[in-house]
C-alpha cells in the first residue's frame, strides 16, 4: 500500500516568519497610533503647563489629563469596569472641556467626534482655565437682576438680613 505524502512543510519555518512580520505591523501600527494620538493631546498639555512629551506615553497621558480635569488619578481604573467605564469617561470628558471654559455640547463632540474636537481645543482658542471638577458653581450669581415673581434677596451683614 502506497500512502502519499502531504505537500505541506511541516518545519515552521515559513509560520514563523509570517507570524514576525505581523507582529512588526501591529507594533508598527500602534507606534503610529500613539504618535497621532500624543500630537492631539501635545497642545492641551502645554495650554495647561504639563510637559508636551507626556502627551505621548500611554498610560501617563491618561493620568495626567485626569488630572488637567481635575479628577483623581484612581480614575483612570475606574475606565476599565465594564459599562461603568463609559460613565467615568464621559464625566471625564465633561470635566475636560469645562477646564477650557467649554459647555457640555462640547463634551458631546468630545465624544462622538474626538478627532476633530480635541485639536479644536489643543490648537484652537480655548484658554486652559484650571481643573473644573473641583470648582464650586453658584446658581445664581449676585450679579444677576432679580426676575418677576422672585422674592427679593434678602443679604446677611453679620447681625441680620436686610
Amino acid at each position: 500500500m502506497n500512502i502519499p505524502l502531504s505537500s505541506y512543510s511541516s518545519s515552521g519555518s515559513g509560520s514563523a516568519a509570517a507570524v514576525g512580520l505581523g507582529l512588526l505591523f501591529m507594533v508598527i501600527y500602534f507606534a503610529v497610533v500613539f504618535g497621532i494620538v500624543g500630537v492631539l493631546y501635545m497642545g492641551i498639555f502645554t495650554k495647561s503647563g504639563r510637559p508636551a512629551w507626556g502627551a505621548f506615553v500611554p498610560v501617563y497621558n491618561g493620568i495626567k489629563l485626569l488630572e488637567i480635569a481635575g479628577r483623581p488619578w484612581y480614575w483612570y481604573l475606574l475606565f476599565f469596569i465594564p459599562f461603568a467605564g463609559i460613565y467615568f469617561s464621559i464625566v471625564s470628558l465633561n470635566d475636560l472641556a469645562k477646564s477650557f471654559g467649554k459647555d457640555s455640547g462640547y463634551t458631546v463632540g468630545l465624544v462622538l467626534l474626538p478627532v476633530v474636537f480635541v485639536p479644536m481645543l489643543s490648537y484652537g482658542s480655548a484658554q486652559y482655565l484650571g481643573p473644573a471638577a473641583g470648582r464650586q458653581f453658584v446658581a445664581y450669581p449676585p450679579s444677576y437682576p432679580q426676575g418677576y415673581g422672585q422674592p427679593p434677596v434678602q443679604q446677611y451683614d453679620g447681625q441680620q438680613y436686610r
